[in-house]
This record gives C-alpha cells, structure tokens and sequence, in this order.
C-alpha cells in the first residue's frame, strides 16, 4: 500500500482544503502512518500484521481517507459530497468524520482504484 500511495499526486483540489495533521501533504501523512505499520508505531498498535484493507477500516481520519480516494482517481463530485458529509455531520470527531468517509468510499472502490 505505501508504494501505491507514492506514487499518486502529493495534492489534489478539493481534499488539499483539508487540514493535515501538521503535515505539508495528506500523502506525506499516509507515508509516515504506513511506514510505521511494521511495527506498534506512534500509536502502540499490538497488531501490525495486517493487510491494506485492515489499513484501511483502522484509520480514524477522514481528511487521509477522502485524499486517498481523490488521488486515486475517484470522481470530483463524489468527493465534493463527501467533504461536505464529513463537515457538516462529523462534528469535528475523527471516528465519526472517517466512518462517513468509508460509507461513501468503501475499502473495495478505493482498491479498485488504487491498485488498478
């Protein structure tokens, strides 16, 4: 998954209106999380055997999650939506703000564009 997400754009139109986590791009911010998985990382993971998909459905922000989704190719309007889902029913809650992203972009359309 991380030379995947490498190799996508560092910025995109609608989720570079983002915040970022402190980071210059959501895709430097996916690099540092995903290179971290191989072991307990920042967050003490006590599972890091996992596969992308794990990745996926375990990560609690939204703003990496709709990035990932429009680099890979998603379509602008759907994205649009989701940005405006996210802000308006998250209530700035990272779980909340990430599942509404997943509803929207499921691990299965998100593969299917990224590893196409």
């Amino acid at each position: 998954m991380l030379l995947a997400v490498r190799r996508l754009p560092a910025t995109m139109p609608e989720s570079d209106r983002l915040t970022k986590g402190g980071y210059n791009t959501h895709r430097d911010h996916w690099d540092r999380w995903l290179s971290g998985y191989d072991g307990p990382g920042f967050y003490g993971r006590s599972s890091w055997d996992v596969d992308a998909r794990a990745v996926y459905q375990r990560l609690n922000n939204g703003h990496m999650i709709v990035w990932l989704n429009e680099a890979a190719g998603e379509s602008p309007p759907l994205i649009r939506v989701t940005i405006r889902d996210m802000q308006m029913r998250g209530n700035g809650r990272a779980q909340t703000e990430a599942k509404i992203v997943r509803d929207r972009h499921p691990w299965e359309r998100a593969a299917s564009l990224l590893f196409r």
